[in-house]
């Protein structure tokens, strides 16, 4: 198992945990409710359909991990690595995709690199806690926390495009 985060000058990361853990709920309920939207429009219906559902089914699976955590704080090792590795499989979905409409594309590739850096600052959280790093491991998690934010805005341009 790997190593806790000391308490001491951790209560500033935890507040960025949970911010992250209301940007992931966020997320996955307005991409549900991209999906109920996207049979608006037949020629988007397709792409949206397998994005969206694709996206939601790893999401529920972060917002799972991430909630079954007490307080919703991932501060060991073991949880940050989960973490990185189920970020890795939402890139590799999206990555997998072959989207046919450029907008969607263009939205899907924004989440797609959004995806991939987050779970590069996941794994840095937990290689730095492996070392007892808190310097660092703070510095990634302050890394994480803003990448993740930048989640909303691609969410909210899907959401236009699907939902249209």
């Amino acid at each position: 198992m790997g190593r806790a985060l000391p308490s001491k000058g951790v209560r500033q990361d935890r507040r960025a945990t949970a911010r992250v853990l209301f940007c992931l709920r966020f997320t996955f309920g307005t991409l549900i409710i991209a999906y109920a939207c996207f049979g608006c429009h037949a020629s988007r219906s397709q792409d949206c359909e397998r994005f969206v559902t694709s996206v939601n089914e790893v999401l529920s699976q972060i917002d799972r991990h991430v909630s079954a955590q007490d307080g919703g704080e991932l501060t060991n090792v073991t949880d940050m690595r989960k973490l990185a590795s189920l970020y890795e499989t939402l890139g590799e979905r999206i990555a997998g995709m072959h989207l046919s409409n450029p907008d969607l594309v263009r939205d899907a590739n924004s989440y797609h690199a959004m995806v991939k850096m987050a779970a590069i600052a996941a794994s840095q959280v937990a290689i730095a806690l492996s070392v007892d790093d808190l310097e660092k491991a703070m510095a990634a998690q302050r890394q994480f926390t803003a990448l993740v934010a930048e989640e909303d805005a691609v969410v909210q341009r899907i959401n236009g495009f699907c939902g249209q």
